[in-house]
């Protein structure tokens, strides 16, 4: 049995290429070497951020995607037996990597190394079956970490999702890091305070809600607020971009596009092979 690990990291410091580069590089390195090689690949899920990977493996997303849809692209990715999807901030402890290996042993589909599952280890394909709604619901960007790794619960839950840790808790104040005796945040001095606030991604208690606590209806209620909200930004980005579709969408079907210099070229050889058919 072999595990892929997807380190993903998302952008820290948007607007500090040189500052987010240099925090994902340190925590990078606290990675390498860190792991069991002869069972484990690294991977690196670049996502909307691009720093040197060293001999990992990459995938990339050209801009940030919710943690549902990064999921989903740990799972198509995969190229062993099962898959890790490990925050670039979190460190697997030994002891984390030997329950890891043996719940795959034992063929579990899934599970989690703590009561936040930011962690999780799924066996390749599990989300091979899910439904296209769910898909839609996965791709949208804005609904983030918190909100956003729930979405693919319900599927996780059928196929016997469970934590394999009891604990999970605050294991130092400054800075503020949670773990347990599988594995620990690592977060490092220049880690920003929040990472939703600075991706400017919307969180419950944004809408005043802490910690979920709050009915089924508020929390259902709040969460179709957050995706309307989404919903017009789009609706307001196609506004902006409707014109360039009705401008250049005909276009990509004409051939390639040929200076008058090189059509002049092409009509003097032509004329040449014309007089000199041998």
């Amino acid at each position: 049995m072999k595990l892929q690990v997807f380190v993903c990291a998302s952008p820290l410091y948007p607007q500090d290429k040189q500052r987010d580069e240099a925090l994902h590089v340190e925590y990078l390195e606290q990675q390498i070497g860190h792991y069991p090689e002869e069972w484990v690949r690294l991977s690196v899920l670049q996502n909307g951020c691009a720093f040197p990977h060293r001999q990992a493996g990459i995938l990339r997303n050209p801009f940030p995607k919710n943690v549902s849809y990064n999921w989903l692209l740990c799972d198509a990715n995969c190229e062993e037996d099962y898959w890790l999807f490990l925050p670039e901030d979190c460190l697997v402890s030994p002891e984390g990597w030997a329950a890891i290996r043996q719940h795959m042993e034992k063929g579990k589909d899934c599970f989690a190394l703590s009561k936040d599952p930011k962690a999780i280890v799924c066996r390749r394909g599990i989300f091979q079956g899910i439904s296209t709604d769910i898909q839609i619901l996965c791709d949208m960007n804005a609904l983030g970490k918190e909100i956003g790794c729930v979405l693919l619960r319900g599927e996780l839950e059928q196929q016997g999702f469970h934590c394999i840790s009891k604990h999970w808790q605050r294991v130092s104040e400054e800075p503020k890091r949670w773990g347990n005796e599988l594995y620990q945040e690592t977060n490092a001095k220049d880690h920003p305070v929040d990472v939703n606030k600075t991706r400017a991604l919307p969180i419950f208690q944004d809408y005043g809600i802490d910690g979920w606590k709050a009915s089924r209806q508020v929390l259902e209620a709040t969460f179709l607020k957050i995706i309307e909200k989404n919903l017009d930004r789009q609706r307001q980005a196609a506004e902006q971009m409707k014109g360039t579709v009705s401008h250049y969408g005909p276009l990509i079907t004409e051939a390639p596009y040929r200076g008058g210099l090189a059509e002049l070229g092409a009509k003097i050889v032509g004329f040449l092979s014309d007089k000199n058919p041998g």
